[in-house]
């Protein structure tokens, strides 16, 4: 009675796992929903957005600042009991001022130019910022989506081998009850039923997980449940090393990045360079005020003024205790130091995209053979299977075999992941993800 529950337990949960409504996703699907709602690409676009605004000559400094000013004033003076005022009476004035004042620099050693060069360069390198977010975040998709689908695989294995565990386990209990089955054989089918059936649970948890983690990428509900339709086996291009570094040289993301990093500090220059030149400014504006006086019973009287003005001022700075020209040394050295760091990253990268060349042709090589593996063990699980049921092999050999098979197909699985993520490496490298 008990092992009946457990039996019926465990296909409860099965089927519950089963039951789920599940919505078909491809692999073109997934990134197109990444693109569009991965939280860290919509948070790198925003960023995009602010440097777009910020480029432009206005905040360059190319244009003049406007201002306007506007004062009212009120004042009581009640000088009627003071014997020391010249006018004992009640004293009132009032008054409105107001200007317009505009200032504009028209020279400042060319930084207006320097700062708008800067100000595209930044925005490059915000774009170029972006590009790698969006390759990362690619990466990142087919992985997880491949992820997935190799759990769902494996799980779909198990679950082949519990029905045969299942099945051997029932037909032995009914071989039993006519006394033609050994005990020694029912615990061994009933033992690897458990078993198997330990093993799809974990699995099942390994595949959920797999799902969790692809719907963080995607950016959608967590509990979201999809059917992968894509095969784990995919199209495995010939590659040519030499063919691959140069595409790596001239298309890879980081390195472009880094030659961006460059010329926004060879603006940096630029704009050190442009304080050791006089600056030119130009003042203008007008100003206008009207204010009435009146004395105890007097008439009020009143008047108006308006002021134009016009000046140019010419500012330079002589002597800084040779400041500037520091600066501007410590910033051409940091250029050189870039120029080095992008050399070392390209021998860094080189090296990496060498490795995951090797991987490559060696997970090729793997994944053929494990095709070849899995398919004997397929056939050899085959012939095991009359043969237990001819009773020519007892429950345990059957067992192992039923094993050889298991780990043929889960190695299999293994290795098609392994050279998708070689595939995937190199694409990276060589900046294949995002012009794809």
């Amino acid at each position: 009675m008990m092992k009946r529950i457990v039996f019926g337990f465990i296909l409860i949960i099965i089927s519950i796992f089963q039951g789920v409504a599940q919505e078909a996703l491809t692999l073109s699907d997934a990134l197109q929903v990444a693109l569009s709602q991965n939280y860290n690409i919509q948070l790198v676009n925003k960023s995009m957005e602010i440097t777009k605004i910020q480029n432009s000559w206005g905040e360059a400094g190319r244009y003049p600042t406007i201002t306007m000013n506007l004062k009212q004033g009120n004042n009581i003076a009640d000088q009627s009991n003071n014997p020391t005022s010249f006018i004992q009476a009640l004293l009132m004035s009032n008054s409105v001022e107001g200007g317009v004042n505009m200032n504009w620099v028209l020279f400042n050693g060319f930084r207006v130019k320097a700062s708008k060069d800067k100000l595209e360069k930044l925005e490059s390198q915000s774009e170029g910022n972006a590009a790698l977010v969006v390759q990362n975040t690619i990466q990142g998709v087919v992985l997880a989506y491949y992820q997935a689908k190799l759990q769902s695989e494996k799980m779909a294995l198990l679950k082949e081998v519990l029905t045969l565990s299942r099945e051997k386990w029932e037909y032995v209990k009914l071989k039993q009850d006519f006394g033609v089955a050994l005990t020694v054989d029912l615990l061994q089918y009933e033992s690897a039923y458990y078993s198997d059936s330990t093993n799809l649970l974990v699995q099942e948890l390994a595949y959920k997980n797999s799902i969790r983690n692809l719907n963080m990428l995607l950016g959608v509900e967590e509990m979201t449940s999809w059917t992968l339709t894509d095969k784990l086996e995919v199209e495995y291009p010939t590659y040519d090393y030499n063919d691959l570094k140069n595409k790596m040289l001239n298309n890879n993301q980081t390195i472009k990045n880094e030659y961006i990093n460059l010329e926004v500090l060879k603006q940096d220059i630029q704009l050190a360079k442009s304080t050791m030149y006089p600056v030119v400014a130009f003042n203008a504006g007008a100003q206008a005020s009207q204010s009435s006086f009146k004395i105890s019973d007097y008439p009020r009287a009143s008047g108006a003024t308006l002021n134009y003005y016009a000046n140019f001022t010419l500012s330079f700075t002589l002597y800084d205790g040779g400041k500037v020209r520091r600066g501007i040394n410590m910033l051409e050295v940091q250029n050189e130091v870039n120029e080095i760091e992008i050399e070392q990253l390209k021998n860094t990268l080189s090296s990496e995209l060498l490795s995951q060349y090797d991987f490559y042709l060696t997970r090729l090589k793997i994944f053929d053979l494990a095709k070849e593996a899995f398919r004997v063990a397929r056939r050899n699980m085959d012939i095991a299977q009359l043969k237990e049921n001819s009773g020519l092999i007892n429950s345990f050999v059957f067992r192992d075999i039923e094993m050889a098979y298991l780990r043929a197909g889960l190695a299999m699985f293994e290795a098609g992941y392994n050279l998708i993520e070689s595939q995937t490496n190199i694409s990276r490298l060589t900046g294949g993800l995002v012009s794809e």
